[in-house]
């Protein structure tokens, strides 16, 4: 089993990732994603991207840094990070914090077809330990037995070996509630933390009117999407499983 590492601390994300069998570690990333939405001049679609191999980098960065006990003892670890942006009208709807925000993106969006955007941005994590052994050296001391390696490669740091980015886009038409039931939706709060101020795996879910495409997309984080960049970076999916099926 090769230990997977969530780079962010979304809730549907990881519910996601154990549904599949997966059941990750979480470490988040605590990108400045403002800053990064602020100076990038590309399309909505890119910025996903942008945003999550920026995540998938910090996060990697800290485990190269000082890996996480969780990992103690794994020579390969997958490193998932997405991220998702709602599209209207040629610009991206991230999460509107407040119920002012909340009101005005609901105001313009109601009705409408929209385009929801998930980067995704993988990477495979390697011990590579460095030894005699792992220079092909030997010496009297030094028999590069199975157990002598096991135990340099436990020891040794991770460095990156793979990364790779890919995208893909949702078309959601909204519906119209009431501005009654919007209000109520407001309240719950649920709007504010979500791209595009609703989420189909919550109250929200009674206010889109239909997909067009793959719906764990609009969740944040496509498997199929995701079990493509880990094949073509050599890795077989059911070795990620950590829970029974």
């Amino acid at each position: 089993m090769i230990p997977v590492v969530l780079a962010s601390q979304s809730p549907s994300r990881r519910q996601i990732l154990r549904d599949g069998g997966i059941d990750p570690v979480i470490i988040v990333s605590e990108v400045d994603e403002r800053a990064l939405e602020d100076d990038f001049t590309g399309s909505v679609g890119e910025l996903t991207t942008a945003l999550s191999e920026a995540k998938a980098r910090a996060v990697i960065d800290r485990i190269i840094g000082s890996a996480p006990p969780a990992l103690e003892g794994a020579d390969t670890v997958v490193v998932i990070a997405g991220d998702s942006l709602l599209e209207f009208d040629g610009r991206a709807i991230g999460k509107p914090g407040t119920a002012e925000r909340t009101r005005d993106v609901w105001s313009a969006i109601a009705g409408q077809w929209t385009q929801l955007h998930s980067g995704h941005t993988v990477a495979v994590l390697i011990r590579t330990p460095q030894s005699n052994c792992a220079a092909g050296l030997t010496g009297a001391d030094d028999r590069c037995d199975g157990s002598d390696r096991a135990a340099r490669t436990a020891s040794a740091p991770f460095e990156l070996s793979a990364l790779r980015s890919k995208r893909s886009a949702t078309s959601v038409l909204i519906g119209s509630p009431s501005p009654e039931e919007l209000e109520a939706y407001i309240a719950t709060e649920e709007p504010f933390h979500v791209a595009g101020a609703l989420t189909i795996d919550g109250f929200g879910g009674a206010f889109v009117d239909r997909l067009d495409g793959d719906h764990l997309t609009v969740l944040g984080l496509s498997l199929p999407v995701v079990r493509d960049l880990v094949t073509d970076m050599g890795l077989f999916w059911p070795d990620l499983w950590t829970l029974p099926r």
